[in-house]
């Protein structure tokens, strides 16, 4: 089978669905937005072929690199996991004939205020939201829903360029930022009080192969904006339990109103007052290498088990559901370089067995401002056979362990 996977190096998490590909013994050839000479080491024995595409999410540009690499044959998949190449990817498979994720389905993942209103026409819980091109219009949705609101662009992703207004000082504030236009549209958004999470899916031809379910403590938005948090994601092995039955029939649910197969998913959701509400899919997997954790915490090989189910192929094999996983990360006091830390050592006398995982950075190391995710600076990744102590183990990181900087 030859494969074509579009931006191969942007992360070393990518490699991880590259090395899936040729356990199978694909044929992987990679369009990417750097030059030949400067992709990772670990990825280049993993491509039969590379070309760069300076201007990669250009529909035409991409499509001129890719019948040059194709030289007259044909692919027979073509695969990205990262977010703004969704549906360059799928025009790309409509012009060449490739089978695979259509260009509706990854307007629909791509485009928040579309995708809200076509799952809500379809009994999906959602909360209320609407598109805008310009102050007005997002002022207008501000007062007919009222405060709080979320507003980010329609094309985002993640909890980036990512604001709650709670009044309309705060959405002023906001607007100043976004600089909302005909060609700069927002989705705007009733705040939905309560716990936040996501559902993750390998789907093959048929719809939801595997699924995991996570949380976020706190909330992404809370994350984002207070450095004095140390945020967890913790990957649950209870979702077999009754507690997950609600969440696990409205992930599938969604994955086949949209017509999501042979790819992996990433959905967030809420729980509070108003009961389960969907927030958002992506037709690609989890960022901030959390199909890592599925490996850990499922004692098997997450990445070939997408090659196998992108690809058309059975599973090998299944998740255990042995183990939770988790990350937490310890934000530095302020944005420069690092000077050190404090509680290291005792965190790893404490929780040395439960940590597979972590990242210390030197002295002298810059930081990384709160808008670049939740797996930079200082960081641990856990794992326990019981939810709740993993929380606990996560929750003691984030007392014990300090980050500074100056």
């Amino acid at each position: 089978m030859h494969v074509l996977f579009l931006a191969p190096d942007t992360h070393v998490y990518n490699h991880g669905f590259v090395r899936g590909l040729k356990s199978l013994g694909s044929r992987v050839t990679a369009i990417g937005p750097g030059p030949k000479e400067r992709l990772s080491p670990g990825l280049t024995p993993l491509l039969d072929d590379y070309r760069p595409c300076a201007r990669i999410r250009d529909e035409q540009a991409l499509l001129a690199e890719a019948r040059a690499l194709v030289a007259g044959g044909s692919f027979d998949r073509i695969e990205t996991i990262d977010e703004p190449l969704v549906e360059p990817a799928a025009k790309l498979r409509e012009a060449l004939g490739v089978q695979g994720l259509d260009v509706r389905t990854a307007r629909l993942c791509r485009d928040k205020v579309a995708m809200k209103a076509f799952l809500r026409d379809h009994g999906i819980a959602c909360a209320q939201s609407a598109g805008a091109a310009s102050d007005a219009e997002v002022r207008a949705f501000a007062e007919r829903v009222g405060y709080p609101i979320v507003v980010k662009p329609v094309a985002g992703f993640g909890s980036l360029h990512t604001h709650r207004a709670r009044s309309a000082k705060d959405l002023d504030a906001a607007l100043a930022k976004l600089k909302v236009g005909a060609s700069r549209r927002v989705a705007c958004e009733e705040f939905v009080e309560g716990h936040e999470g996501f559902f993750d899916t390998i789907c093959d031809d048929a719809g939801v192969r595997f699924d995991f379910a996570s949380h976020y403590y706190p909330s992404c938005l809370e994350a984002a904006n207070d450095r004095t948090v140390s945020p967890q994601i913790a990957v649950t092995n209870r979702i077999d339990g009754k507690g997950y039955v609600e969440l696990r029939a409205m992930g599938r649910r969604v994955v086949d109103l949209l017509g999501l197969r042979n790819t992996g998913t990433h959905m967030e959701w809420f729980f509070g007052p108003k009961g389960l509400k969907f927030s958002e899919i992506g037709a690609r997997p989890a960022g901030e290498k959390i199909w890592d954790m599925y490996g850990v915490a499922n004692d098997f090989d997450v990445y070939r088990e997408w090659a196998l189910a992108v690809t058309g192929r059975p599973s090998e094999r299944g998740p255990s559901r042995r183990l939770a996983a988790g990350s937490v990360q310890i934000r530095p006091d302020r944005d420069g370089k690092i000077t050190g830390h404090a509680g290291v050592d005792e965190a790893r006398k404490r929780f040395g067995p439960f940590v597979y995982e972590c990242e210390i950075p030197q002295p002298g190391t810059p930081t990384k401002g709160l808008d670049k995710g939740w797996l930079v600076n200082t960081w641990f990744r856990v794992r326990h056979e019981d939810y709740d102590a993993l929380r606990g183990v996560m929750t003691e990181l984030g007392k014990l362990v300090r980050a500074y900087a100056s």
